[in-house]
């Protein structure tokens, strides 16, 4: 082995060991409570050496996001959606996978990923690595809203684009795994597992409404157009009362 190769492979172990000591103190402690002297220290390393390799705290947690977060999760994500026959099925492997990945096996996940979603992180990352992190997301929500095109186009549910439905379920999982962070003496607590699957339930039967399902609006006082749905699609009415029915 080369002298160069051989460099290039302690700098690469010694990023590694202080990626792993951070995803330890980030548990632990928290991202505000957590310094780069905390990183250092349990990596066993200076922390001059910490800023060789990360620009500042943000940058190493961003670089966190990117490794242990978007592609540990994308991977498992690609992995489900394979077995999956139909959109519903989709949906539901989404939520699972998040479930599973940064509520049930390893929480520090889910704080990786509400720290981005809050925009925590803004300022202090670096122009590059926040337009990776950013790509990353948007590349996700781009998944799921593949699944749902897919599943409008075969008339399987009948919903707003998948660009708008995306975001929707992003925020539904977000929300309920703050939910579930709660404490149970303050009635915070909650079985993420099964408040993420009601949920998914009740946006599901919210929008996978049958074809020939018939849905009519009254016009309001302000004079808004009514929207009837007809198998999902939109038409004018006169002033009528809102009910929901079967077509025959």
């Amino acid at each position: 082995m080369g002298t160069l190769e051989r460099r290039t492979r302690e700098k690469d172990a010694k990023r590694r060991r202080i990626l792993r000591a951070a995803i330890r103190c980030f548990a632990r402690s928290g991202y505000d409570a957590t310094s780069l002297d905390d990183v250092a220290r349990a990596a066993e390393v200076a922390k001059g050496t910490v800023y060789l390799y990360f620009k500042s705290k943000a940058d190493l947690f961003g670089s966190l996001l990117l490794r242990h977060g978007f592609e540990p999760f994308a991977a498992e994500l690609e992995s489900r959606l394979l077995g999956c026959r139909d959109a519903r099925g989709a949906l539901r492997a989404f939520a699972g996978c998040f479930h599973d990945l940064c509520l049930a096996a390893e929480r520090e996940l889910f704080e990786l990923f509400v720290r981005f979603d809050r925009g925590d992180l803004d300022r202090g990352l670096s122009d590059e690595l926040r337009a990776e992190t950013r790509e990353r997301l948007r590349k996700l929500l781009a998944e799921i809203a593949a699944v749902v095109d897919r599943g409008r186009a075969a008339g399987e549910i009948h919903a707003p684009e998948g660009r708008r439905v995306a975001p929707v379920l992003w925020a539904l999982c977000i929300g309920v795994a703050h939910l579930a962070k709660g404490k149970p003496e303050a009635g915070g607590a909650v079985h993420a597992r099964q408040v993420l699957e009601d949920a998914l339930t009740c946006l599901l039967d919210g929008i996978a409404r049958p074809a020939g399902t018939q849905r009519t609006e009254r016009r309001d006082r302000t004079g808004r157009t009514d929207r009837t749905m007809r198998g999902g699609a939109p038409v004018k009415r006169g002033r009528v009362a809102v009910r929901i029915s079967n077509s025959k």
